[in-house]
C-alpha cells in the first residue's frame, strides 16, 4: 500500500504532499526527502525510476524537469506496479498542473488525481457458516449499529470498508452461510486477495469450518487466509489458539457485538494483505 505522495519543486520545497498512513516520524521523513531531492538534482535521474529500501517501506524517486516526485510504499508492494505509478502520476502532474506549481497557484483538483493513482482495490471475502457472526463482523468493522436479531444473508452482501484504512478502497463480501448458497462460493471468492473463515469457535463448527478453508486453497490458492474465532464471550468457545491448530491457518479471537475490536480486526486485515502481497512474490520468484 502507498503510504506517502510528495512532490518537491527545484529548491526542495514541498509542492504537494499526501500521508496515507499516519507517520510519527513526519518531520524526518520530510528531511530525508529534501535532501534525496538535493542528490537527485546533481545525477542523471531525470526520466527514470529509481527506489531504495529501508526496515519495513520502499522509496520510490524520479525527476522530471524542476520538480522530484517521491512514492513511500510498503516493501511488500510489487516494484514494478509502484513505478507504473509514479510514471501516470508524473505525466498527470507535468500535463496540467506543473505550471500551476511553477506559478505558486493552487493545484485545484489535483488532490483527486493522487486518490486515483495511488488508492488500491482490495476484495476480502468474508466466509463460513449460517449463524457464526458474518455479518455482524462485517457491521463491526464498518463502524455500524450492531443488529439486535438475526437476519440471515441471502446471497451476497457487498459493503466498502470506511475510507480511514489508508489509501486501500477494502471492498467486503459477505457471503451467505446457508447450505442452498455453498454452490455459488467458489465464483464469490474469486480474485479475492484476502478471505476470512469466520467460525463461532465450537468444535462442531470448526470441524465444518475445514472444508471451507480447503475450497479456498483450490480456488483462490494465492488468497491470504485467515481464521476469525468468534463468540469468544461464551464459555463454550475453543481458544484462537485451538481453533487455528484445527483449522490450519493464522486465527485470531473476536466477539462480533463488542466494538472494541473493531480496530484490530482492520489492523488484521491490513497485515493479511500486505503478507499476502509478500508470498505471492516469494511463490512467483
Amino acid at each position: 500500500m502507498i503510504r506517502n505522495v510528495c512532490i518537491l519543486g527545484e529548491l526542495g520545497n514541498v509542492v504537494y504532499m499526501k500521508e496515507y498512513a499516519e507517520s510519527q516520524t513526519k518531520d524526518r521523513l520530510l528531511d530525508f526527502l529534501v535532501n534525496l531531492s538535493q542528490f537527485i538534482s546533481n545525477e542523471e535521474f531525470d526520466g527514470k525510476t529509481e527506489h531504495m529500501n529501508l526496515p519495513s517501506t520502499r522509496i520510490y524517486y524520479t525527476k522530471r524537469d524542476s520538480f522530484t516526485f517521491v512514492f513511500v510504499a510498503d516493501r511488500a508492494d510489487d516494484p514494478a506496479q509502484i513505478e507504473e505509478k509514479t510514471e501516470q502520476l508524473v505525466e498527470r502532474f507535468m500535463k496540467d498542473y506543473a505550471n500551476l506549481a511553477l506559478a505558486s497557484q493552487p493545484l485545484d483538483g489535483f488532490d483527486e488525481v493522487v486518490d486515483e493513482i495511488a488508492v488500491t482495490m482490495v476484495k476480502v471475502a468474508i466466509l463460513g457458516f449460517a449463524g457464526v457472526g458474518k455479518t455482524t463482523t462485517l457491521h463491526l468493522l464498518r463502524g455500524e449499529t450492531l443488529p439486535l436479531v438475526h437476519d440471515p444473508t441471502i446471497g451476497v452482501s457487498i459493503k466498502k470498508l470506511p475510507t480511514e484504512v489508508e489509501n486501500a478502497n477494502i471492498v467486503l463480501w459477505d457471503l451467505a452461510g446457508q447450505s442452498r448458497f455453498s454452490i455459488l462460493w467458489a465464483k464469490m471468492i474469486a480474485n479475492a486477495q484476502v478471505v476470512i473463515i469466520v467460525t463461532d469457535s465450537t468444535l462442531e463448527n470448526v470441524l465444518r469450518s475445514k472444508k471451507l478453508v480447503t475450497l479456498v486453497r483450490e480456488e483462490v490458492p494465492d488468497a491470504k487466509i485467515i481464521g476469525i474465532a468468534n463468540k469468544q464471550d461464551l464459555a463454550t468457545a475453543l481458544t484462537p489458539e485451538r481453533v487455528g491448530q484445527i483449522l490450519g491457518i493464522p486465527t485470531y479471537e473476536l466477539v462480533a457485538i463488542d466494538i472494541s475490536y473493531r480496530d484490530r480486526l482492520i489492523q488484521i486485515i491490513r497485515r493479511a494483505i500486505l503478507e499476502g502481497k509478500s508470498e505471492s512474490k516469494d511463490r512467483v520468484s
